[in-house]
């Protein structure tokens, strides 16, 4: 084994050992038990989870919405705050409200935020990206956009 080569043992969920993953520092190759390839995956193995940059999200609650806040509650900042930030229920609902109030008018009820927090919470649910939003929800995307640029 050189230098670069890192051997990761792998197991099945009984704790049975099922063979072994090589990362040679450009690929990686997974054998079973007997020393038979089974498969080779670019890069190591398995894949290390991309670091997300969420700042645009904080700089959307920072402004605020003039349209799209319902939406944008519940596709990113619900999301956003019980999952990736950690916050409580009663703290992201609070964050929430605020960030409902800071721009435009509506009224969006608490009884409503407690249930979005709830559900994203249960679900564990990821916030949508710029990317998703500008696919799925061009008006909101475009709102969004206008918030963070905006000084």
């Amino acid at each position: 084994m050189s230098d670069r080569e890192r051997v990761t043992r792998l197991y099945y969920p009984d704790g049975t050992p099922a063979g072994k993953a090589v990362f040679d520092g450009y690929s990686t190759l997974v054998y079973d038990n007997e020393g038979r390839l089974l498969f080779v995956a670019e890069g190591p193995f398995p894949p290390r989870p991309k670091k997300v940059n969420y700042d645009w999200i904080e700089r959307v609650l920072e402004k605020g919405l003039e349209d799209g806040r319902k939406r944008f509650i519940l596709y990113v900042a619900s999301r956003y705050l019980v999952n990736v930030k950690g916050l409580s229920e009663e703290q992201a609902v609070e964050a929430l409200k605020e960030f409902a109030q800071r721009k435009g008018s509506g009224r969006v009820y608490e009884t409503w935020l407690r249930s979005v927090v709830r559900g994203v919470k249960a679900k564990k649910l990821l916030p949508w990206s710029l990317k998703r939003l500008q696919e799925r929800d061009k008006e909101l995307y475009e709102q969004v956009m206008k918030a963070i640029e905006s000084n």
